[in-house]
């Protein structure tokens, strides 16, 4: 039974990019949260356990709120952030310098214990709980940020377990130390902070953080629980805590809120709606909401552990690589929005529109169409330039041809999946501005299309790579193709040629003969008119060509280029390893690019499955890539969200059974 003591009687921690504390009215808990209210389906909660180590991170969150990093070990929220335009990238605010923002505990029969072996499954592949037995009483974390609010809610429920009463005390231990910019990494952000009074009641304490103005605003509620302030060195904090007396088999329900908006206003009200629908619907109403959200965007391949890994990063790249601005509301991609990814809240045409976006067309059509509309708007101008700050700005320089043609594959496979012809009318004039970009590229000579970076990002002497040739060849292919949905034969025809002749000059500059070891002629991955380079760039692999149309996998052109990549004769072959895929010197290790890439190939699907089941990921989150003998990620491309996209989308392409 749902102990029936829930009144709202704390104060709330606001910040300005801010902490404040804030209460509101008495919140009944009872037996709401035991009953499905009429406008919230509740059903059986469908749950998976995680297998994790002490060293990693659950993350969670929605469009406005990101909770990256909650720590396996004990549950602690390390940092969240938010979405900035303003600062073209994300606001981050973290705990005191290794510490923790957010660090639960519990209380039984006046011992206080931090939370440890914690047990963790998720519900829906998204909404983690940890759940932990000691000395008689069952205590369990939930973290969930509901769909369309602008907060989240802690969840404790501890249960006694024994056969007498036993007093218990869940509490939530706060310290606020610092507030960061992060693009690629965070930046600390300087300024005063103050505490002042409440702008709403005369029971809020609102801590500011002042530059000019009061640039976000984040609050912390405690309802029915016991608050206790504190400011030590100047970094504000509090202890909230929940007290009570529970009987043989009853349950403790407590839930704090986290709440953000652009001022103290914003943020205590995005707290105080969180608890009105709490309040109507009760707990176990609104998560199942956040559930049911989730689950409509999961797919299934029949196979329970394939989709746990395709499921969770399907979200992951669903709100890690896509999101809402707090400042202006829009809706914008990057890499990641968690800082444990080395090139974080940054924005490129290929992360976003060939390895996350067909994700979206997987689980949510309506998204992916936000997302084109955000690429071929906000960030069009700058179209295949290296990098870019999520407003657009480039951030690092230098161009990238299949970053230039990325916008019109992504384009043409939503109009072949929707057959929404409002958003070609929307961008036409974008379209047309890029295919004359494309076109400024061509070498006249070779008829070869020149890139200034290869697609690891790192400048190139010889001008033209063949897997760019070979997405443009694409983006013309595919351009004709909605030339003739649109019935403009003329124009298909045109587009048509273009490819054509393109790939006559890829198949006539780019197959060479010179590779040691090689049983003949192979594809090179750069050439000029005199010279290749033999080698490959996972993010825009040689083995992607069969999957791209490009070449059959069984061309011996193609056989004789595999083999050779999968030989002791190319230096990042890791030929033998249990966990080795060909890498470069760029990445020198198995990137999750060409496991995805093989598990489109006859000859390198087993191997594939084997390292996607087997190697621990970041917690089972995708990553840059793992070492090639231990399967052990690769410590700096963690929590890479844009690629954990790729990789569910080719799970899901090859393997999925609903939707057919």
């Amino acid at each position: 039974m749902i102990l029936q003591q829930m009144k709202l009687n704390g104060l709330v921690l606001l910040a300005a990019t801010c902490v404040a504390l804030w209460a509101g009215e008495s919140v009944a808990q009872s037996k709401r949260s035991e009953a499905a209210p009429k406008a919230v389906r509740l059903e059986a909660p469908r749950t998976v356990n995680l297998a994790l180590t002490l060293d990693d991170v659950i993350p969670t969150g929605n469009d406005w709120i990101a909770l990256p990093a909650i720590r396996a070990r004990d549950g602690a929220l390390q940092n969240f952030n938010v979405i900035s335009m303003r600062y073209r990238g994300l606001l981050e605010i973290a705990g005191v310098a290794d510490h923790p923002l957010m660090t639960p505990s519990v209380e039984i029969a006046g011992s206080r214990r931090p939370l440890a072996q914690l047990h963790w499954s998720l519900r829906d592949y998204w909404i983690p709980t940890g759940t932990m037995e000691s000395d008689g009483v069952r205590v369990q974390l939930t973290y969930v940020a509901p769909p369309d609010s602008r907060a989240a809610i802690v969840r404790f429920q501890v249960t006694n377990l024994r056969n007498a009463p036993v007093r218990v005390a869940p509490a939530m231990e706060l310290d606020w130390g610092r507030t960061s910019r992060v693009t690629y990494s965070p930046e600390p952000l300087s300024g005063s902070r103050a505490m002042s009074p409440t702008p709403i009641d005369t029971d809020m304490e609102i801590f500011k953080y002042n530059t000019d103005d009061t640039q976000m605003a984040w609050g912390f509620a405690y309802l029915g629980s016991q608050g206790a302030l504190r400011s030590d060195g100047g970094n504000p904090g509090l202890t909230a805590r929940h007290e009570a007396l529970i009987a043989p088999g009853e349950t403790l329900d407590v839930h704090f809120i986290i709440g953000v908006g652009l001022d103290e206003y914003s943020a205590a009200y995005a707290m105080r709606v969180l608890n009105k629908r709490i309040d109507r619907y009760g707990l176990d109403g609104v998560i199942a909401e956040a559930a049911d959200d989730a689950h409509r965007r999961t797919r299934t391949t029949g196979d329970p552990q394939l989709d746990v890994m395709m499921n969770r990063n399907l979200l992951f790249t669903t709100y890690y690589a896509w999101g809402r601005a707090i400042d202006t509301e829009q809706f914008t991609g990057m890499t990641s929005r968690s800082n444990r990814y080395y090139v974080s809240a940054a924005y490129w045409d290929r992360d976003a529109l060939l390895w996350s976006f067909p994700a979206l067309l997987d689980s949510d059509p309506k998204r992916a169409r936000e997302a084109l509309d955000y690429a071929l708007g906000t960030q069009a101008r700058n179209a295949g330039i290296h990098s870019r700050f999520i407003d657009g700005v480039v951030l690092e320089d230098g161009f990238e041809l299949d970053e230039l043609a990325a916008p019109i594959i992504a384009l043409a496979s939503y109009l072949e999946k929707t057959g929404d012809f409002a958003m070609l009318e929307r961008h036409r004039g974008v379209i047309a501005a890029l295919v004359e970009r494309l076109r400024a590229q061509r070498d006249p000579a070779t008829g070869l299309y020149a890139t200034f970076q290869d697609a690891q990002d790192e400048y190139v002497r010889k001008p033209f790579s063949i897997y760019d040739n070979v997405m443009a060849w694409k983006a013309f292919r595919d351009l004709a193709g909605v030339a003739e949905l649109e019935h403009k034969m003329r124009e298909a025809e045109s587009f048509r040629s273009k490819a054509a002749t393109l790939k006559a000059a890829i198949l006539r500059y780019g197959v060479r003969d010179g590779a040691a070891g090689a049983n003949g002629p192979i594809l090179a991955a750069t050439v000029d008119l005199r010279s290749a380079d033999f080698v490959d760039v996972p993010p825009g692999s040689l083995m992607k060509l069969p999957a791209l149309g490009f070449i059959s996998e069984d061309d011996p052109l193609f056989r004789r280029t595999y083999d050779w990549l999968h030989s002791e004769h190319y230096s990042y072959s890791y030929v033998g390893q249990p966990y080795g895929l060909p890498g470069s010197y760029r990445l020198p290790f198995t990137t999750s690019w060409e496991v995805a890439d093989h598990l489109r190939l006859k000859a390198g699907r087993a191997k594939a499955l084997t390292i996607l089941k087997h190697s621990p990921w970041d917690g089972g989150i995708i990553t840059e890539g793992v070492k090639a003998d231990t399967g052990i990620p690769d410590t700096q491309g963690l929590a890479f969200a844009t690629a954990a996209g790729y990789v569910a989308h080719t799970i899901c392409e090859q393997f999925c059974i609903d939707r057919k």
